[in-house]
Formats: C-alpha cells, sequence, structure tokens
C-alpha cells in the first residue's frame, strides 16, 4: 500500500485532520503528513491530497496539475457520490469510510470525469453552478427548455451528482469555475 510521504492532509481545521489522520492510519495504515497551509510543501510528492475546500480555493493554482489526485474535504452537508473527488465531514461514519476506501482502492485510476461531458453539457454545468435557472440557460444558449433539461439529466447521469452544491464542487475541482 502507501507509505506515509505519499499522503498529505490540508486543512486548516486540527480537529478534522486529525480525524482523517486517524482513519487513514487505523483502517489503511497509512500515515499521512499533515499541514495547515502549502507553505514548503510540494505538491507533487505526494500521490494523494486531502485538501479543505477553502485552501483549494485559496490556492486554486498549486492545485492545477494536481487535481486528478486530490480529494476536497468539505463540511457541507452534501448528498455521498461515488465520484472519489471530494468527502463531506457530515456524512456517517460507514460512508466517510467506504468513500476513503474507494479512494485508496482506486488511486491509481484516478482521472477527471471532465471529458466524458460534451462541449454543450459543460456550458449548461457552468451555468447551473452559477446560478442559472432552466430558461435562463437555454436563453442564453439560445436552446430549447427541452434541451436543457435532457443535457442536466446527461450530466447528472455521466457524473452521478443529483444536487447543485455537488456539481459546484465538481465544477471547482475540475477548473470550470
Amino acid at each position: 500500500m502507501m507509505n506515509k510521504q505519499n499522503v498529505i492532509i490540508l486543512h486548516e481545521d486540527t480537529l478534522i485532520s486529525l480525524g482523517l489522520y486517524k482513519i487513514l492510519n487505523d483502517m489503511f495504515n497509512i500515515k499521512p503528513f499533515i499541514a495547515n497551509h502549502l507553505d514548503n510543501v510540494s505538491l507533487d510528492d505526494y500521490d494523494l491530497i486531502f485538501v479543505s475546500t477553502n485552501i483549494f480555493a485559496i490556492e486554486y493554482n498549486s492545485f492545477s496539475s494536481v487535481k486528478y489526485k486530490t480529494i476536497s474535504i468539505t463540511t457541507s452537508n452534501i448528498e455521498y457520490f461515488d465520484n472519489n473527488q471530494f468527502i463531506s465531514t457530515c456524512w456517517t461514519e460507514e460512508i466517510l469510510i467506504s468513500s476513503i476506501s474507494n479512494i485508496v482502492n482506486k488511486l491509481s485510476e484516478f482521472k477527471t470525469s471532465q471529458n466524458e461531458l460534451s462541449k454543450r453539457e459543460l456550458d449548461v454545468l457552468k451555468l447551473i453552478v452559477k446560478g442559472y435557472i432552466n430558461k435562463e440557460i437555454a436563453d442564453t444558449l439560445n436552446i430549447s427548455i427541452n434541451t436543457v433539461l435532457t443535457h442536466r439529466k446527461n450530466i447528472t447521469s455521466k457524473l452521478g451528482i443529483k444536487s447543485v452544491s455537488g456539481l459546484s464542487v465538481y465544477a471547482m475541482m475540475n477548473g470550470l469555475i
């Protein structure tokens, strides 16, 4: 499996960092490095990066080349989906451990799902994340509302994400916003 140099937890909340450290250490025999900022940290040195959404947003450019191995830690109560790009501190212990297990097991297969979406689906996704309603998306892109609904259905199906907050995290993680 991985050794301690290969995983980092970047979070400003010590309790969250220590809790994640304990899960990784006890359940997966991984001893991650913990930091609360990016000073003197080379992200390329790590196989897996757990980072708070705040640090990710503030230091976005630093993560551009390592997004495929970056897992955002959100404190939002968002629905679980098997996308392997974020975890939530609001999930139950069972769901959280299952998600981390999937992330660890699929580490070698990490890729962004962005290429699965068509250009038009990406356009619709960007507008959804900006808070546009279906009619506004249709008007902006000069398409029918039924076409917008079809694109939304395809986006949620391809990504496995049903909520706007989940789509927002996905868009942020993939540099769409």
